[in-house]
């Protein structure tokens, strides 16, 4: 299964108990993964763990939603409700866990913890003390630990194939240019074969750009190395110029396969490695038709449905300063959205047709919102 970028970044920032922070990554992602109980697993213990039981007790029932009765969601409702006093209500969760699972540790403690302190003040003052914390679920296990482990056992492994890679090397029986980093799924299919490199451009026809040989090659590999360290954004610059080109047959087939390998899950507020400004796509949309951009500015007329929202989107007017320019956000998700607060946007620019008003030729399919609070940007 591909890792998740937000999702781990947060769970290790939880780790290391910068609970805020966690908060802060994955609350910026929430219209992202509105249908996804780790998500809401993840931020509601981050916020039990920094004493903000409200939110925690929202994002708590939110997973719920999505997981009816899970053991770590109903031990967290329970340790909520143990902070608030309700301790009958507690009590009926904790035997709800052990009715599914009769080895439940956390479980099995909090009910020994209700029955010693019953009917006395001992219970409060043994919650103020901090020890409630004993029954709060646990983070999701993290792969670290093991990765770890890998990284320091393949790092030995390194160091000795490094020795004969070199020895070998020194005595000639060996040819180094095989020695090649990691290579991503697509990158060696992409590779330009012996005749494609012979004829690199087309001879005729009408195109938006002429490029030469020299540099249909140069963009062409400038792309496959941008993907392969996986700054796709960057990547799909450098295909468009191609696409737009005199490129031959050849080398467009072979970019397209770059393309069908990229994935949009990296494309997030704190995972997008390249961001291109507001006048970069403003001077030639062509050039950034399907990259990512994150833009901050205020929404108006905002047109909110059942599974859509829309709204023209003042980019760089977040200070109610300076007016770079306006573009319609196209969600294809409800959204609630506040015209008075400054909102960041991560959205995919789609190009549209030119048009006679002079206004910008593209639109943005919004992919992610971020409502900026006061005091928190």
């Amino acid at each position: 299964m591909m890792k998740d970028p937000v999702l781990n970044n947060a769970l290790r920032l939880a780790q290391r108990k910068k609970y805020g922070a966690a908060i802060i990554l994955l609350e910026s992602e929430i219209l992202r993964y509105r249908e996804s109980y780790r998500f809401y697993y993840i931020l509601s213990l981050c916020c039990l763990y920094t004493g903000d039981y409200g939110r925690a007790y929202t994002y708590f029932k939110s997973a719920n939603d999505l997981k009816p009765n899970d053991a770590n969601v109903v031990l967290g409702i329970a340790a909520l409700n143990v902070k608030r006093g309700e301790s009958g209500r507690a009590l009926d969760l904790y035997l709800k866990v052990l009715e599914a699972d009769t080895n439940n540790r956390i479980a099995k403690k909090a009910l020994a913890i209700l029955r010693k302190y019953a009917g006395s003040d001992e219970l409060l003052l043994w919650i103020e003390s901090g020890k409630i914390k004993q029954l709060f679920p646990r983070f999701p296990k993290s792969t670290i630990s093991i990765t770890k482990l890998l990284v320091y056992a393949l790092s030995i492994l390194a160091a000795l194939a490094g020795i004969v890679f070199f020895t070998a090397v020194r005595r000639g029986s060996i040819n180094p240019d095989i020695w090649t980093k990691e290579q991503r799924e697509g990158f060696a299919s992409s590779a330009l074969p012996g005749d494609d490199r012979k004829n690199l451009v087309e001879l005729g026809g009408a195109y938006q750009s002429i490029l030469s040989e020299n540099q249909v090659l140069e963009y062409f590999e400038k792309a496959r190395s941008l993907f392969n360290n996986y700054d796709d954004n960057r990547a799909r610059v450098e295909i468009n110029r191609i696409m737009r080109s005199n490129a031959s047959q050849g080398v467009k087939n072979k970019a397209r396969i770059l393309l069908r390998y990229m994935d949009e899950n990296i494309m997030g507020f704190n995972t997008l490695k390249t961001n291109f400004s507001w006048r970069e796509v403003q001077e030639n949309p062509p050039l950034y038709n399907a990259c990512y951009i994150i833009w901050k500015g205020m929404a108006t007329n905002i047109l909110a449905e059942n599974e859509r929202s829309s709204f023209d989107f003042l980019v760089g007017y977040e200070n109610k300063t300076t007016l770079l320019g306006m573009v319609r956000v196209i969600c294809p998700f409800a959204a609630v959205i506040n015209s008075e607060q400054p909102l960041e946007v991560l959205a995919r620019i789609q190009l549209l047709p030119d048009t006679s008003s002079g206004g910008a030729s593209f639109s943005l399919e919004g992919a992610a919102l971020h409502q900026i609070l006061p005091g928190r940007d």
